[in-house]
């Protein structure tokens, strides 16, 4: 069985979008070999 995850990039959260961090969604499997998918953010500078 083969696991696919369809995500957006566009922001799709409830609060507003900041200009300080860096944002992109990522996935993941973990050590069941579930895919998982997260929000990351990074700082900017």
């Amino acid at each position: 069985m083969k696991e696919e995850l369809n995500l957006v990039q566009e922001w799709d959260k409830v609060f507003p979008q900041s200009d300080k961090v860096n944002h992109k969604k990522v996935t993941f499997k973990n050590h069941f070999c579930i895919a998982l998918a997260a929000d990351m953010y990074e700082p900017k500078d």
